[in-house]
């Protein structure tokens, strides 16, 4: 029988705990250190050292081993304390003054709570504790191996910058930094997840964002009670107002220039440490459909590409529902020619419309899937010979026509091009809807099926902001814009559904 008792938690992980530096009369350095040989235990990761100064006072030092660079902790702590210790400057050094220069660190603090100083060590920092003093220090002597700046391989482009977010928090809030150097951006470092301590930050831009909305978004992350955040779909989950919408609440983006370009719109931005995805917020519709590259392309370009967007979401959800509409109830609305062809080219099929449609739709779900979690050298192969292998055989089985698979394949392409994976994923279960209805009323319920994917987007709100912005509520100076690709002197102003503080962000207009 194992002893649970051995096994129980060394510290309490909520909110509200905190254990100070002990005093001299409660045992001072000894008993500080040996509440951190308690929290270490048998992890072999964490390094704890002690050494004498020349004064006789001891000091100890806590990190984690791969997350610093310990010959440099080695070099510029230890010998920065005993330094200091020959100058008796130990006793009269707080936070700031030549501490820094001293121990060669920008990144300091004065910790007076023991356990938050041991958390801050837990996250890469080191944490420093000298005897005869009632608060400790930590150093910033991070050395975490993380991968370098590349090109993202989930949004190309083929005009404007090619670099991307990695998993590195500072090395992606110093990419922002590079883009927007006004000194009213502020980025604010939070911590969510009471065991994971996840760096979190929160950008927006003073005197631009609605301060109602970054009190909104501020207030949630408070309110957030979870014991680990690995990634910002996380997050973004904890932050939605309607869990059960099946429409994304917030957008996000791997690439520093559409980050920065969205929060000069009035948008805030939320990292994540260990996430190369960027969260956006509010999000619209007309957002999830955009990329930034149309800012860097000819305005009528990028206008007939936006357009082809919007003709493919429509695609993407309604071609497989009518066609069984079509096929199962309304077959006379075809022109004599192509009712004449299905009519042929179905004759051996012994599937229902509606079976055919979903057999070939799961197909290529799973399809999809396996080409994902494979290794990506035979993910895409497979996806594509897979694909070709399964609609040939499928038609020369005759278990589903010709015409059938030409639609499914417009279908994928379309939804494929839908900017916004999160929204792809959304119109795919949409579509699945659409069909069942269309299955049971034919066009009556391919219509119902509309209005009701309408309504379920007008309903949907983002952190206050409707997701149909600017087409409803209608915004005339928005709606043309949100549909094309107005030339850049006529989007002289921010979204005024956003509110900005500051909605001018081209030259000077009157009113």
């Amino acid at each position: 029988m194992v002893n649970r008792q051995e096994y129980k938690a060394v510290m309490d992980i909520s909110p509200e705990y905190d254990q100070p530096f002990f005093t001299e009369a409660e045992g001072g350095f000894d008993r500080s250190w040996e509440y951190c040989k308690t929290l270490k235990g048998k992890s072999a990761d964490i390094l704890m050292r002690m050494y004498t100064l020349s004064d006789g006072r001891r000091c100890g030092i806590v990190m984690v081993d791969g997350m610093v660079d310990k010959a440099t902790v080695e070099r510029s702590v230890v010998l920065a304390s005993r330094r200091l210790a020959e100058q008796s400057g130990l006793n009269k050094f707080s936070e700031g003054d030549d501490l820094l220069q001293q121990f060669g660190s920008t990144e300091f603090s004065v910790q007076k709570s023991l356990s938050a100083a041991y958390i801050s060590a837990l996250t890469g920092d080191v944490m420093l504790i000298i005897e005869g003093l009632d608060y400790g220090y930590t150093f910033g002597y991070r050395k975490i191996q993380s991968r370098s700046v590349s090109e993202s391989p989930n949004e190309g482009s083929v005009q404007g910058p090619h670099e991307a977010f990695t998993e590195n928090l500072r090395t992606n809030t110093g990419l922002l930094r590079r883009r927007i150097s006004d000194p009213n951006m502020v980025i604010e470092h939070l911590k969510v997840g009471s065991r994971s301590h996840t760096s979190v930050a929160l950008c927006y831009i003073r005197g631009l964002t609605n301060p109602e909305l970054y009190r909104a978004v501020k207030e949630r992350i408070d309110a957030i009670s979870i014991d680990i955040i690995n990634d910002s779909g996380e997050l973004a989950q904890l932050l939605e107002e309607t869990p059960g919408n099946i429409f994304p609440q917030t957008d996000g983006s791997e690439r520093p220039d559409t980050v920065a370009s969205e929060l000069c719109s009035g948008r805030i931005a939320i990292i994540v440490n260990g996430s190369p995805h960027v969260l956006l917020l509010p999000t619209t519709l007309s957002r999830l459909m955009r990329v930034n590259e149309d800012d860097y392309q000819r305005w009528s370009y990028a206008a007939f590409i936006k357009v082809l967007r919007w003709a493919a979401l429509a695609l993407a959800a309604v071609a497989p529902a009518a066609y069984v509409a079509i096929i199962s109830y309304h077959p006379g609305l075809l022109p004599t020619d192509l009712l004449l062809i299905s009519a042929s080219n179905r004759a051996n099929v012994p599937f229902t419309a509606v079976f055919e449609v979903l057999i070939m739709e799961f197909s290529l779900e799973l399809l999809r899937e396996a080409g994902i979690r494979m290794p990506r050298s035979i993910g895409t192969s497979l996806s594509i010979v897979g694909g070709l292998i399964i609609g040939d055989a499928a038609i020369n089985a005759g278990l589903v026509s010709p015409l059938l698979i030409i639609i499914i394949s417009l279908s994928t392409l379309a939804n494929l091009t839908i900017p916004s994976y999160a929204f792809a994923s959304s119109m795919r279960l949409i579509k699945y809807m659409l069909i069942l209805l269309s299955a049971v009323l034919g066009l009556l319920g391919l219509t119902a099926g509309i209005i009701i994917w309408t309504a379920m987007m007008v309903r949907t709100r983002s952190f206050g902001v409707d997701f149909t912005a600017p087409f409803s509520p209608l915004w005339r100076r928005g709606l043309w814009n949100g549909l094309l690709e107005l030339p850049m002197k006529y989007r002289a102003r921010r979204p005024r559904y956003l509110d900005p503080m500051d909605s001018i962000r081209m030259g000077k207009q009157n009113g």
